[in-house]
């Protein structure tokens, strides 16, 4: 059962969990074909410090993989995630010194860009940046932890970027607290991706993901 929509996201502190969520992931087979997520964190933008690039280089992952960046000065951690070959790269808008350089250096090395809204950040503040990225990240939490309650404001949000949108091609997807119960509002307000961690990797994945699909009528 390849499910494209559903992104699992790994966010770990330890190279304990960080192994183990790895090897979850790399063992599902509903899993394969799609997207992982892993959230890198300086304890300076979020207050929560994540594994680095050296631990994350230490176990590869059969997967597409974005590397969602919630640090200060991003423009630091970019070439060495070019080093392990992630595909897709998404930064902090709200660190909005040299966006569109760091847009045009990700982009001239083939890998995908983009870029990431806070919950307390206004969607215009990304208008800017769409016709250049390919996706943009919702957070629908405050980033650093998981386990949050989904903030429902967000169901807003993603119907105003969806309206403002236009002809540009990012693709919007939504990260923190998606759980069965609100993942259907969340598709239908224009979501084209649900990032997920320990809800959907703790426990049975697939089993996890037949009870997401039959919220979803697929």
């Amino acid at each position: 059962m390849q499910n494209n929509l559903i992104i699992p996201t790994i966010l770990a502190t330890t190279e304990e969990e960080y192994q183990k969520k790895v090897n979850l992931i790399n063992q599902s087979e509903d899993l394969k074909n799609g997207w992982v997520q892993i959230d890198i964190m300086d304890n300076k933008f979020v207050q929560n410090k994540s594994v680095g690039i050296d631990i994350i280089k230490k176990y590869p992952i059969n997967l597409k993989v974005e590397a969602h960046l919630m640090v200060n000065y991003p423009e630091n951690w970019i070439d060495g995630l070019f080093e392990i070959g992630v595909d897709r790269i998404i930064f902090p808008v709200e660190d909005s010194e040299g966006i569109k350089e760091r847009i045009t250096h990700i982009k001239n090395h083939g890998i995908e860009v983009g870029l990431a809204l806070n919950p307390e950040t206004p969607v215009e503040k990304v208008m800017p940046y769409i016709d250049s990225i390919d996706t943009l990240l919702i957070l629908s939490v405050h980033p650093g932890f998981g386990g949050q309650e989904f903030i429902p404001e967000t169901i807003n949000k993603i119907k105003q970027v969806v309206l403002q949108k236009n002809q540009s091609s990012f693709k919007i997807e939504v990260d923190g607290g998606i759980t069965v119960d609100n993942i259907k509002d969340i598709v239908e307000a224009g979501a084209d991706g649900i990032v997920i961690g320990e809800r959907l990797i703790y426990g049975d994945i697939r089993k996890n993901l037949e009870e997401i699909n039959q919220k979803l009528n697929r």
